[in-house]
Parts: C-alpha cells; structure tokens; sequence
C-alpha cells in the first residue's frame, strides 16, 4: 500500500468518523430536545385551552353575579318606590274600595315590564304577614310552607324582617327554579310575645332566579361553542387526536384517529384528576404515543392530546436524512480534495523514489555514472521550493553530491587498502617463510619437534626457529615482540637473523641473547623489546642448555604425565636496555619427555567475558594430553583455547613450539 493510499484513508477515516459521531450525538441531542420540546408543548397547549375554558367559566359566573345584583337593585327600587306611592295614596285617600283599586293599579304599574337582562318581569305583591305565611305567594309558586336557601322557614324570615327590607331565595314548588324575594315592610307593626315587631303589611317583589340566568347560560353555551371552534382550528399531528370529554364519558370535541388510546383514557383520566394534568409514554398496539390529559376542574371535563413518538421524531429523521445526504457529499468532496493534494504534495516523493532507483542502480567506478548520480536529484526536483519538501528535495541534492565524493574517496580508500593488503599478504608470506616448518614430519632417531604459530593481523610479532649447529645440537629459539603489525613483523625478522647469526658463532645460549640485546639495543630507535627463549639441546644425552630473557616458563612433560616448568629466568627483556648480561642454566630431558614452550598469547586468550585463559589452564590443558605426539599436543591445546574463546577475536598472537626425546 503507497503512502498516498495510507493518507487518503487515513484522512477519509477521520473524516467519516467525525461526521459519524457528529450524527449520532445530533440524533441523541436533537430526539431528547425533541421530545422534551414537544412535552412543553403539549402541557402549553393543554394549559392554554384549559385557561381558556376557566375564563369562560369566569365570564359565566360574573355575568350571573352580574345579573343578581342588578335584579336585587331592580327590586329594592321597584319595592321602595312602590312603598312611597302607598304612603301617598293612603294618607290622601281614606280607606274605600277605590283606595285598594288605586293600590292594585300602583303594585301592577311598578312591575318590571321593560324585563331585567331578558329575564321574565318581576311581579310586586301587597301582603299581610299572616296571608304570607298562611297562603304563600300562589302566582310565584311558593307555597305557605316553603323555606330559603338556608333552611330557614318563610314565617321565621318574615319576622325577622328589618326595616330597610330583606332578601331572600325560596324554594317553590318547581323545586329547580327557586325565586329570588325582596321584603319590604310598609309600617311597623304589633310586639309580639318576644318583643320581636312584627309588620302587619309587606311588599314583596320577587322574580325566578332559572329564568334571570338565561342570558348567563346562553353567554357560555356561547363561548363554548366558540371553544369548540377554536379547537377544530387548532393545528395539531395529522396523527395525533384531541380530546374534550366530559365527566359522563361523552365526547364533546373529537379530533384525529383516538381508537389506539382509547382503552387507556380511564387510567389516565384518573391520573389527571388526582394531579390536575399528567404527560406521560403510554405504550400501546400502534406503538408508542405521547399523552397529555388534563382535569378541567370547573367544567369537570378532561382534555386530552396524544400523538405517536415516530411521528414527533418524523422531523428528527428527516434531519439526520439530510445530514447524512450532506454529511457524504462533504465526505466525498473532502477526500477528492485531500487525494487531489495528496498528489501534488507526494509527486516530489515517487520524483525522489525513481531517483534513488536509478542511483542503485548505477555503477559508482564508472566515473560518468557517478557524475549522474551527483546531479541527478537537484535536476529532476525543484530545490527552489521555499517549503518543507523544497528543503528536502535540497537535503536530498546535498547528500547526493556528498555521497558521490564519498564514494569517490572510499573508492580511492579501497584501491590504497588492495594495495596495503596485498604488500600484507606479501608480508606475511615473506614472514612464514622465514620460520621454518615444523611438524611430526621433523622427527629423527632420536629427536621430534612442531610448532603452531596463529597471528592476530596480518603480520605478527611472535618468532619461533629450530636448527643444528656445527656441534650437533639442536638449537631451539621462540621469542614474543612488543606491539603488533608491521612494526612488530619487522623486529622479529631483525631479532631471528640475529639469533641464527648469533648461536653460529657462539655455542652459549646466554652469549648470544646478551649479543643480541647489543644488537638490537643500538639500532632500536622505537624502544621495542622482545622476550626470548634461546636453548640447546642434544638428543643423545636430552642435556638442554638455556637462557631465558623474560619470555613464558616452558613446561616439561615428564612421559609418566607429570609436569613442571622450567623456573629460572637468564634476564629481562631482549633490546630494551644496554650491558645486559645474560645466565646460562641446565635441564636434562629423559627418553619420553617433551619441552613444551609458548608466547602470551595462551595466557591471555579472553572470552566474552574478557576472562583470561591464564596459566592454571594452560597447565591443565597440557596436564589432560600429556602423552600426545608434539604435533598433536599443540593441535588439542589450541582446541581447548578455542572452545575458552568462543566467538570472541584473538587478541594476540598465538605461538607453540615442542620438542621430545625419543
């Protein structure tokens, strides 16, 4: 998969999971408001319509408060004016048949003809208090034992009549249309036994409160009406329904389908009437509605809303649709927008990537290849772009230019190292052939020798030589030169040429390594030394003549497998100091044993540990094969070093020399 696809993807999966979230918390956050909204609603509109009713009520009630008080107002004047117009025709007219005439005339005369508020008049009646409570009011319908709205008996409110008149409602016989009464008496009358007056003569006005309340009902069956209208014309869900049921069950407005709630309205009426109005989810067979009812308490009447939820969340939906719609369309766009730079910002890279192609794929010892390779990035990428792919596509210039001259000079670097390694290969080879030969092949009547020499580098410093002399013997050098390399290869060609020269003109081992600390010391202006082990040795008798200038103490083998060192050392090291005189010292060797010598390099082979090898192994390694033949005894001994060494380097030259006496 390209960079640019893993971009684009990646850009495109940000993207569509933003807008995801994005909706989902809009679909969360927009059904809750909407619901909740919709709640509100619904209890504003049912507390509306509600208000609505209870002030037709209101109005209702004080327009019969309205139509009493001006009826009692009707009344009293009627009753006063006519008690006036009594007195007058009383006190001029003495009593005759023409003065009840004339009184009838002026009773009928003060009769509210004109109607209070559309009401039926309001009849004026001359009575004595006994025909009163004897006989009743027979044109009003009240009968002799008739009692007011508070119980009280028509004979008892009569006597308590006080001067200025009294009200009250009685009772007729039409038992729903009680009369509303006004007593006024004309002149005081007798003190009964309670010393209470009682008045001879009353006129009494009086009219039914059922007829004076006509206006009053028509006003509200009215504004019901006016209700009802307003309710059709209320804008409610195509699939809500409302409600107005009254308290009998009947259906006084009823709007949209209700069959799906219909079976749950007693449950929620009751609940409305305990709390005044409840919003609750009711679940039914169509699904799940939203229901609203609320107790009209001075109509007793139930207002009821109910609409589905999928229907609240229609609106919901239909938004989230064209999110989405929107949402893919801004998706679609931004991820052609994001691909359409994404190749022109990444056009540099498969620039920069074909570049590099090529440059693997160029010969760099071709010197017009590697001019190639120099400009090739700053031709094909444009380095003058002030950006961060202009800084790259210069970064990219300069290390291509850097890399070419460093090949260059790696190039130049490996021609000198060929030509270095193969005057050390020369080197090396000039050097072992210097050392001689030694193996089991070297055995004699009488006399075997081997040796193993492993350098470090190329060249090394440790020495080794075994040869006759003039007398006989056998003469035995090993030696460790300081340092490594080239310098250390050369000292110890010096020091072999001197020894041989040496041990040819002198038959002491301990003349010649002091001759050749002479030697050596005079023309060594890099103050390098070596140690040396130059012997003797005569295989007829196994007398070893020896002298050691500080080089490692050889081991004799005894063929009965014990073994000791030879401890004596003749002097320091060879070619470091002038004067040295060097001792001379003996060892005989019996038939079977052999002389094991060896340079440092066995004693301090390290493992990864960077642990020593050190002398105890040595010991003990040469203790284990005791009895091999010299040649096999050098090949365990450097096995055993190996296997201490692991995978660790050599860190300096390894030299074993061996002779036995057969």
């Amino acid at each position: 998969m390209t960079l640019q696809t893993k971009l684009s993807l990646s850009v495109a999966t940000a993207v569509a999971l933003s807008i995801l979230l994005t909706l989902i918390l809009t679909w969360r956050q927009v059904s809750t408001v909407t619901i909740t909204k919709e709640e509100e609603h619904f209890a504003s509109l049912g507390k509306t319509i509600e208000q609505n009713l209870e002030a037709t009520f209101h109005e209702y009630l004080a327009a019969r408060v309205r139509i009493v008080l001006a009826t009692k107002e009707l009344l009293r004047s009627s009753s006063t004016d006519a008690k006036h117009d009594i007195a007058v025709i009383e006190h001029h007219i003495p009593p005759s048949p023409e003065q009840n005439t004339l009184r009838l005339e002026l009773l009928s005369n003060h009769t509210n003809t004109q109607q209070i508020s559309q009401s039926p008049p309001c009849e004026l009646f001359l009575s004595t208090t006994t025909d009163l409570i004897t006989h009743g009011l027979p044109a009003l319908h009240i009968p002799p034992q008739a009692y007011d709205a508070y119980d009280f008996y028509l004979g008892d409110t009569v006597a308590l009549i006080p001067a200025k008149g009294s009200f009250s409602i009685i009772t007729t016989n039409q038992s729903n249309n009680p009369i509303l009464l006004f007593m006024l008496p004309i002149e005081p009358g007798s003190i009964d036994e309670s010393q209470t007056i009682v008045y001879d003569r009353l006129i009494v006005a009086g009219t039914p409160l059922r007829s004076l309340f006509k206006e009053a009902e028509e006003l509200l069956r009215e504004r019901i009406d006016t209700a009802k209208i307003n309710f059709e014309n209320i804008t409610f869900y195509d699939q809500g329904c409302l409600l107005l049921k009254s308290n009998t069950g009947e259906d006084l407005i009823d709007r949209g389908e209700s069959a799906a709630i219909r079976d749950l309205l007693p449950d929620l009426c009751g609940m409305a009437k305990e709390d005044d109005n409840v919003t609750e989810h009711v679940q039914t067979e169509a699904g799940t509605y939203l229901c609203h009812v609320a107790w009209i308490q001075c109509y007793d009447y139930y207002l009821i809303m109910a609409v589905p939820i999928d229907v609240l969340r229609a609106t919901t939906k239909e938004l989230i649709k064209r999110l989405i719609v929107t949402s893919v369309a801004c998706l679609l766009l931004a991820c052609l927008s994001t691909l359409w730079m994404l190749i022109q910002s990444l056009r540099p890279f498969g620039v920069l990537v074909a570049c590099t192609k090529e440059m693997a794929g160029l010969n760099p010892s071709v010197s017009t290849e590697l001019d190639a390779m120099e400009t090739m990035v700053s031709e094909r990428l444009d380095v003058h772009r002030h950006d961060e792919l202009g800084d790259l596509a210069r970064s990219f210039a300069a290390m291509s230019k850097e890399l070419a001259n460093n090949i260059r000079t790696s190039l130049e670097v490996m021609t000198a190292q060929k030509r270095l390694e193969g005057e050390l290969s020369a080197a090396r080879d000039i050097q072992m052939s210097i050392l001689p030969t030694l193996d089991d092949s070297s055995t004699e009547e009488n006399f075997a020798v081997a040796a193993f020499l492993e350098p470090a580098l190329e060249v090394g410093g440790d020495l080794y030589d075994c040869f006759p002399i003039e007398d006989g013997r056998k003469a035995i050098v090993i030696g460790d030169v300081s340092g490594k390399g080239v310098p250390a290869s050369l000292f110890m060609t010096m020091s072999v040429t001197l020894i041989r020269f040496a041990l040819r003109s002198t038959p002491s081992p301990a003349q010649a390594m002091t001759h050749v600390n002479t030697l050596l010391e005079e023309h060594n202006s890099g103050s390098m030394f070596v140690t040396l082990f130059i012997g003797l040795f005569d295989p007829q008798t196994g007398d070893l003549h020896y002298a050691n200038g500080g080089h490692c103490l050889p081991y004799i083998l005894a063929q009965d497998g014990s073994i000791r060192q030879l401890e004596n050392l003749s002097g320091p090291l060879v070619g470091a100091m002038p004067g040295l005189v060097y001792t001379d010292f003996h060892d005989t060797l019996q038939i079977g044993d052999r002389c094991f010598l060896y340079t440092d390099g066995l004693t301090e082979a390290m493992n990864a540990n960077k642990d020593l090898f050190g002398d105890a192994n040595v010991a003990a390694s040469l203790t284990k094969h005791a009895t091999l033949s010299p040649s096999l005894l050098e090949k365990a001994v450097f096995e055993d070093i190996c296997q201490f060494r692991g995978t660790e380097p050599p860190s300096d030259d390894i030299t074993m020399l061996t002779i036995a006496r057969l």
